[in-house]
């Protein structure tokens, strides 16, 4: 036997009727039936299944992908793959030049002389030292120096070796410092341990190369 239920039964009502509560129309699933007939139309079966393998397919090759990405640039890194325009350019190594130069003329060069130290004048001082023996002078100013304990840093283009050398010859224990300038100039940064010019009659005028130290090789055990 049944058991009687305790849920309300759903009234019945004519199909025109309009149910309402408190002033406003009540929608039912009757209303909704009446809108939104069933006409079977749903999707089927193997539409869906083609659905689930092409989304499969586009997830697989996005991974290959990603993995395939993953796997190039380590072997760019290790150096196992050479990809034109990627690869590194190592900056050339920096060597000292081998010419061997004559002694120009001291009155044939143009020096720019800077103070690359905290004593004020410095490279006024020099500069009229400078001019005495005949160098013609360019700018004088101060430069900031990266690197302390110098006596000077002699810097020009490949066409101004030869007057570095010379510069080399009248300032004490300098070091040469190639750059790309054009012309035969020759900058003239005084360091810290800049004391004096050497001494008119003391300067070498034989011909030789330009000195690097800081590019130059350490001395080994056999030849100390």
């Amino acid at each position: 036997m049944t058991k009687p239920s305790n849920l309300p039964q759903k009234p019945k009502r004519k199909p025109t009727e309009t149910l309402r509560l408190q002033g406003r129309n009540i929608i039912t699933e009757d209303d909704l039936d009446e809108v939104f007939p069933d006409d079977g139309d749903v999707e089927k079966p193997e539409i869906y299944s083609h659905r689930k393998i092409l989304h499969g397919f586009v997830l697989t090759l996005l991974v290959a992908l990603i993995i395939a990405s993953v796997l190039t640039a380590l072997a760019v890194v290790r150096g196992d793959l050479k990809i034109p325009g990627w690869s590194h350019t190592p900056t050339p190594e920096a060597t000292c030049p081998a010419a061997v130069h004559e002694y120009p003329p001291n009155d044939s060069i143009t020096v720019n002389v800077y103070n690359g130290t905290q004593e004020e004048g410095l490279a006024g001082q020099t500069s009229g030292l400078l001019a005495k023996r005949g160098y013609e002078i360019g700018e004088v100013a101060s430069k900031r120096m990266s690197r302390t304990g110098l006596t000077a840093v002699i810097i020009s283009g490949p066409a101004g070796e030869a007057n570095a050398f010379n510069l080399q010859r009248n300032i004490p224990e300098t070091e040469y410092v190639a750059d790309q300038r054009e012309d035969a100039s020759v900058d003239v940064v005084l360091g810290s341990q800049f004391k004096q010019l050497v001494p008119t009659d003391s300067v070498d005028q034989t011909a030789g190369t330009l000195s690097c130290p800081r590019l130059s090789p350490e001395p080994t055990e056999a030849a100390k």
